[in-house]
């Protein structure tokens, strides 16, 4: 008999980072958009990229929300892969941060990355029925192939050591097509949750649109992800919601629709 069955609301969402350069599209011109989006889609779990700390500070104001994460080099102003949770569902049990390098405890790099690479994780148990789950979120190197490789490589290896038993779900911008080695690798051991949702996917595949609001869906980078295990996925969406023609970032937020059963005896 199967029993106890709980949908999830999950997302990935790499906010770009507060860089003045970007002139109209700068964090002073979105930041309300981008707290009223999550606001309003209310994520049971969500991770994020690319976020300063400054950044960090104003979506604290979100109602409900406790934190995870930590900078990726010690300055608590730099950029964080931090995951958000809501705290009326979930307990949070134990959660860190390791480097995507050959020295994981310490902020470091490897394999030709151009900046530090963190992944970050959070283990939560629901607090209406006892489910627990691992949710990780991740930022791979924009320039160097093999570090995406061996980050990827890493955080599965994690996985497979700390994550026994449990429903995993993994977040991120990968900075990799399907067509690279990371991806592939992953896939051998987590599904990629857009792919198995199939006709119940909504929206672009594509998820990267560098602020460019008539860009054909056609030309759209896939570089952001959410992997799973141990779920069963219902439906995916890349959300383009716009502001008076303008996004709220360069990347799309992505969801996955999650169940996770208990499968008790007969």
């Amino acid at each position: 008999m199967v029993t106890n069955m709980t949908i999830y609301e999950m997302a990935s969402f790499n906010i770009r980072f507060d860089n003045p350069a970007d002139g109209e599209n700068s964090w002073e011109c979105r930041k309300e958009h981008v707290l009223g989006m999550m606001a309003h889609y209310r994520w049971d779990v969500v991770g994020l990229q690319e976020a300063r700390g400054n950044q960090l500070r104003f979506l604290s104001e979100l109602d409900d929300y406790g934190t995870e994460g930590a900078s990726r080099d010690h300055d608590p102003e730099s950029e964080h892969s931090p995951i958000f949770y809501k705290k009326s569902v979930f307990d949070k049990e134990d959660g860190g941060t390791f480097w995507l390098s050959q020295t994981p405890d310490v902020p470091s790099k490897s394999w030709g990355s151009d900046c530090m690479r963190i992944c970050t994780w959070v283990r939560l148990k629901d607090m209406r029925n006892g489910k627990r789950l691992l949710f990780m979120n991740t930022h791979l190197d924009h320039i160097s192939e093999e570090a995406r490789y061996r980050g990827a490589l890493m955080i599965l290896d994690w996985i497979e050591q700390y994550a026994v038993g449990l429903p995993v779900v993994l977040t991120g911008d990968f900075n990799a097509s399907p067509e690279e080695r990371c991806y592939k690798e992953i896939i051998k051991r987590l599904t990629d949750t857009r792919r198995v949702a199939d006709a119940n996917h909504y929206g672009p595949w594509g998820t990267f649109a560098d602020f460019r609001y008539d860009i054909p869906w056609s030309e759209l980078k896939e570089i952001d992800y959410i992997f799973a295990d141990k779920v069963k996925v219902l439906r995916t969406r890349a959300v383009t919601d716009s502001f008076d023609r303008k996004y709220p970032s360069d990347h799309f937020p992505i969801t996955a629709t999650l169940e996770i059963t208990d499968h008790k005896g007969d």
